[in-house]
């Protein structure tokens, strides 16, 4: 006996050895792979900071050139007064980019006889230029003389060169920058004598804000840029921008405001931190723009330079696998469960059926983490274009496709049965007004019923774009999968085409409709909208092939092509404590109940055990029965689902116990009934009902 007993210590430790080793290298290798792809995540996100920061420094370097060059000219009289509007005109040409250039006087500075005087050339509506000669007002005096309205040149004049903080133009309805640069009076010393007036340029931020677009930081990332007094110059939010302040967002003390404050001076900063705005564990990337004293900042959701996460997932229960046998074989070791003791084999049994429930708490936790979305998603407009581009134009169509901004905002949203949903809001489209051969309008191929409302309730026409908006309650079809309930996701698809299919014609998000498109933030869904008993988790615009696939010809248009069909899709999370409610804990209560009838005593012989256990089983049978016929109805489960392992596992447990007390009362002379007084059932009924609910586990979730 004391040599089975060394050999089966020296099995255990050999195991504990082997399974520890793997545990380790697993762990060390994801860790490093983890690491690895972080760090190039982030070396990534730094070099777009800094594109970003270098082209937006190099764009209004060019500015500073030019008022400075104007400047100088007209101090050392290469630039005559009465040259002034044909010099400004010649620049304007060269640089349509810009929004305005002035040269302002100080008073009697121009003329003797005049004392003030300006010449502003401006950009109008239609990207023409035109002039403005002569004052419209005091401009001379201080900004408490004038409530601040003359800052832009009291500023310069008192303080030298500077960038203004950016400014709303009602004139021009845009968000302006504006640069302004002293000049003196012909021949002077700029050190000794006083400014003859000012150049100021201005410039429009739409071409900052297009840059910061075009940056490629995923579906939840977004870029800014902040001005040396924190205010927004661009944000995804337009109501930010200039009425906002990067310091309004977050507090005294907080990590982002010294980040932001050291970009400010001139230091490139990164930081982990939760996003003020989504709430999530965010990476933040100052970058200095060194011309004008302002600052980028880019947000990253760092999740999205991760591993896949089904992968990520499937490593992770690997090594939480193998590091669960290592323990099992390490608390055997402890307990020496080579020596057969009484005790040993209750204590493997607690120590193996509750690394089961760990795992599978685990896998409970990383699969809600998964990232169900299908299709591509469209999330800025540069993903837009660059996804319309690289779309095949069928042999039939002759060029590009018409592109009808489409948006929608969802206002109320049911399940009335579990293979529809139900939905209430406004679709909304734009068209140019040029275009006078696309039909109007949308179709939902998912639409089932007679009863709907599709009622147009706006229409207008502005700046050559017809606006139309549509209020709508649809029920549409929907495809869910039921596989992992309670742990399950629903994919709310709305599925949106054209309302001629015979058009060269395709449905883009309209994108400026929505201020931020985080998935997370839920944007085209009322903050109002929700679904009982589930949670709304992302929702978006996404692209995926038109699901055509005969081989008739719709109209003009070639079904099963792959053309791209436009989708406004939500991801929904089921609340599951309902239904652990409603289903997890009766089967808990009945699993309790099942292995206390195990463990009571039986006796040996008695052939009124055998009418006893039959009667408790069938009564037992009879209310699992109700409970997961219910389960099914309720969800319209089609195939076996998690959950539904819970039952089967029960019905097995109530067969397996019945077997045994007949065996008890039948047949007591059996050596697995009299080992150790029946232990082996006893020992093994939560190893094994945890185990069967682990594999059911791996099995739906993992692998």
């Amino acid at each position: 006996m004391e040599r089975a007993s060394r050999i089966g210590a020296i099995f255990l430790v050999s195991l504990l050895t082997i399974f520890t080793v793997i545990a380790l290298y697993l762990g060390y290798h994801h860790i490093t792979r983890y690491q690895l792809l972080e760090r190039e995540a982030i070396n990534t996100a730094q070099s777009q900071a800094d594109d970003a920061a270098a082209q937006i420094s190099a764009a209004f370097a060019d500015l500073k050139v030019i008022a400075d060059g104007l400047a100088d000219d007209l101090t050392n009289g290469d630039l005559a007064y009465a040259d002034i509007e044909a010099r400004m005109f010649s620049i304007v040409d060269e640089r349509p980019d810009l929004d305005g250039l002035a040269i302002t006087f100080e008073p009697f500075a121009y003329d003797p006889d005049l004392r003030l005087f300006q010449t502003y050339v401006f950009q109008q509506p239609d990207g023409s230029f035109d002039s403005l000669v002569g004052a419209t007002y005091d401009y001379s005096l201080s900004p408490e003389e004038s409530d601040n309205a003359t800052t832009w040149y009291y500023s310069v004049i008192q303080d030298g060169a500077q960038w203004q903080e950016p400014f709303f133009a009602a004139g021009a309805q845009k968000i302006l920058v504006e640069y302004g640069v002293p000049f003196y009076p012909v021949g002077e010393n700029a050190t000794s004598a006083a400014p003859a007036g000012i150049v100021t340029i201005d410039y429009t931020l739409e071409d900052v804000r297009d840059l910061m677009q075009a940056l490629e930081l995923g579906a939840t990332g977004h870029g800014f840029v902040f001005s040396a007094q924190g205010t927004f110059l661009t944000h995804p939010v337009m109501e930010f921008v200039v009425n906002r302040s990067v310091f309004d967002l977050i507090g005294e003390n907080d990590p982002l405001r010294q980040a932001a404050e050291q970009a400010l001076a001139n230091q490139d900063t990164f930081i982990e931190t939760i996003d003020p705005i989504t709430n999530n564990p965010m990476w933040y990337f100052f970058e200095p723009i060194e011309v004008t004293g302002w600052a980028v900042g880019v947000v990253i959701d760092p999740t999205l330079f991760l591993p896949d996460a089904a992968q990520t997932l499937r490593e992770r229960m690997t090594i939480g696998l193998v590091a669960a046998a290592a323990l099992f074989f390490g608390a055997a070791t402890v307990f020496h469960v080579d020596r057969y003791r009484f005790t040993d084999f209750w204590w493997m049994s607690v120590v193996f059926s509750v690394l089961c429930l760990g795992l599978i708490l685990f896998a409970w936790v990383q699969t809600n983490r998964l990232d169900r979305r299908d299709g591509i998603a469209i999330n800025s407009p540069t993903a837009l274009d660059r996804f319309i581009e690289s779309q095949p134009v069928p042999a039939i169509q002759t060029g590009p496709p018409v592109e009808v901004p489409t948006g929608i905002l969802i206002r109320a949203m049911q399940f009335p049965d579990p293979t529809t949903v139900t939905i209430n809001g406004y679709i909304w489209q734009r068209y140019n007004t040029d275009d006078d051969t696309t039909v109007r309008g949308f179709s939902l191929p998912q639409r089932i019923g007679e009863e709907a409302t599709l009622d147009e309730v706006q229409r207008e026409v502005t700046n050559g774009e017809e606006f139309i908006v549509w209020y709508v309650g649809v029920t549409l079809r929907q495809d869910y999968d039921t596989t992992g309930f309670p742990f399950d996701h629903r994919n709310i698809l709305v599925r949106l085409a054209p309302a001629d299919l015979s058009g060269n014609v395709v449905l883009t998000p309209d994108l400026n409709a929505y201020e931020l498109l985080n998935p997370r933030l839920l944007p085209g869904i009322d903050p109002q909208a929700s679904i009982n008993n589930w949670h709304l988790v992302t929702s978006g615009f996404s692209y995926a092939p038109d699901p055509l696939t005969t081989n008739i010809v719709i109209n003009d248009r070639v079904a099963g092509s792959t053309y791209p069909e436009l989708r406004f899709d939500i991801q929904a999370q089921r609340a599951y404590l309902g239904p652990f409610i409603a289903y997890l804990l009766p089967g808990l209560i009945a699993t309790i109940m099942t292995f206390t009838y195990l463990v009571s005593d039986r006796k040996p012989g008695e052939a009124d055990e055998i009418v006893s256990v039959l009667n408790y089983a069938a009564a037992l049978f009879f209310v699992i029965a109700v409970i997961h016929t219910a389960l099914r109805e309720q969800i319209a489960a089609v195939g076996i689902t998690y959950m539904e392992n819970l039952f089967i596992l029960l019905y097995l447990s109530i067969i397996a116990v019945a077997a045994n007390v007949f065996a008890v009362a039948r047949y007591p002379h059996w050596p697995i009934v009299q080992y150790k007084n029946n232990i082996i059932p006893k020992v093994l009924y939560w190893p094994v009902f945890a185990g069967g609910m682990l594999l059911a586990t791996l099995v739906i979730f993992v692998y």
